[in-house]
């Protein structure tokens, strides 16, 4: 009886036209916490590795911060993933998370690139970090509205 309750006020709350304001107030905050989100790993990937070229950070204070920050960037990979998989989005919106998270995973690729540099000092390293920079920075611009 309190399942059927709880159902039935759910499906009176989606046809709420508060309720949906506040899905689309929802959305767009999440929407912007995401693109903040984005921008920030992507430039402290940059201030970590530049701190490294620099002499300012040690190999392992750059290795500490770059998996920290790719553990970060999974983390909120997989939670837009299982966002991208739920059923409540819009095409729109869709389209703007999966944005998002190939964004997360050009940023995981940059880092882990960068990292693998200094732990074996390869070069082919130092280009992966590269390539996925750039990648990363075409992506957050084009979405930001970024020249």
């Amino acid at each position: 009886m309190n399942r059927l309750k709880l159902v039935t006020i759910f499906i009176i709350s989606l046809n709420n036209p508060q309720t949906l304001k506040g899905q689309d107030l929802l959305l767009e905050t999440i929407g912007a916490l995401s693109a903040q989100g984005i921008y920030l790993t992507y430039t402290s990937i940059g201030s970590a590795s530049d701190g490294h070229v620099s002499g300012v950070y040690t190999d392992e204070l750059t290795s500490q911060l770059l998996l920290e920050y790719i553990y970060l960037s999974e983390a909120a990979r997989d939670q837009l993933s299982l966002l991208m998989t739920s059923g409540t989005l819009d095409s729109e919106d869709l389209s703007y998370v999966a944005q998002l998270v190939t964004g997360y995973n050009y940023l995981i690729s940059e880092a882990n690139g960068y990292n693998n540099y200094i732990l074996t000092g390869d070069l082919k390293y130092a280009n992966e970090y590269n390539i996925y920079r750039e990648r990363s920075w075409d992506l957050i611009s084009e979405m930001m509205g970024i020249e």
